[in-house]
């Protein structure tokens, strides 16, 4: 029997609903698209990937007021955060088995993989990455603050760890910035376009290291930055653990981004940002964020397999 791999996926997790999903930007399809092409590929075996449960209502309350979970049995509310408006003429009921469930699954995803992480030195949700999601409000697709979950899920358990978040999709984290709100031992690296929504300014303050980027930053500079700044602050901050949100809506095609990176752009990103947690024994755990684009699936699932062929990540890995 081989063993499991640090990598958490749920078939539940792609969102269909009569095809309304269609309606947004976002491929809510692709992390069943990632999943199986690491399987055509063979990086994953059946039953070598770990199945999340569904975040429990008590885990949601620990960042969630009830006021707010209240508010999402109201399909007008999920309308206006999933930003379809068409939403908000379909029964509640059934926005809460095939929008919110998957994205409740998803998030029990980061929190098992938070967990996985500190096992193997390393782990992958192949969903997740709601950073818009705020304790009492939210916007842009998210609906739970996954990344603030799992950070306090860690802390909670090791009151004296130091989570970093290394955000890195095309818009600013701002949902978890405002849940730390400054709070220490909870750092965040943030490197987004500052042009676009949300431009959370409130938020900003409680970014340590904050760089908006301009309209169409390309490879070059991007790059350049990234291997520039991102080793500043692991050398300064020391963390204990890192979630890294790596949003693909970058890619210089994507209708939301704005930004001009290529695939082999993403790619490089994605094995910095591992080699850097890799070098310095850091565990690491991935989660996908954004990616508006046709192209995210395959260049997510490329990315991974990059990971497992320069032994960034793997079974003999941690």
């Amino acid at each position: 029997m081989q063993h499991k791999l640090p990598i958490v996926f749920s078939h539940r997790y792609d969102i269909t609903m009569l095809g309304i999903q269609r309606l947004h930007p976002f491929d809510s399809e692709k992390y069943g698209k990632v999943f199986s092409y690491l399987c055509k590929e063979g990086l994953i075996q059946k039953g070598q990937h770990h199945i999340p449960q569904e975040v429990t209502r008590t885990q949601l309350l620990r960042v969630h007021t009830e006021k707010y979970l209240q508010f999402l049995k109201k399909s007008r509310i999920v309308a206006a955060i999933a930003e379809v408006g068409i939403l908000r003429r379909l029964p509640n009921f059934l926005l809460q088995w095939r929008l919110l469930k998957p994205m409740r699954l998803a998030t029990g995803g980061t929190l098992l993989g938070a967990d996985l992480a500190l096992k193997h030195g390393w782990a992958i949700n192949l969903s997740g990455g709601y950073h818009h999601a705020k304790s009492n409000i939210s916007s842009g697709f998210c609906f739970y603050s996954d990344i603030a979950l799992a950070t306090y899920q860690l802390r909670d358990a090791h009151p004296t760890m130091k989570v970093m978040v290394v955000d890195l999709d095309a818009h600013q984290g701002n949902g978890f910035e405002a849940i730390f709100a400054g709070e220490p031992n909870c750092i965040t690296f943030d490197m987004y376009n500052g042009q676009i929504y949300p431009r959370d300014t409130e938020a900003q303050q409680y970014i340590q290291y904050n760089y908006p980027l301009p309209n169409g930053m390309a490879d070059q500079a991007y790059l350049k930055l990234l291997r520039k700044k991102l080793p500043l602050a692991l050398a300064q901050e020391q963390p204990d653990f890192i979630i890294y949100n790596a949003g693909t809506d970058i890619l210089e095609t994507d209708p939301l981004g704005a930004l001009n990176i290529s695939a082999e752009g993403i790619i490089a990103r994605d094995h910095f940002v591992f080699s850097q947690a890799r070098a310095l024994g850091i565990p690491i755990l991935m989660v996908l964020s954004g990616g508006y684009t046709a192209e995210s699936s395959r260049i997510i699932a490329r990315s991974i397999a990059g990971l497992f062929h320069k032994k960034l990540i793997g079974p003999e890995t941690g």
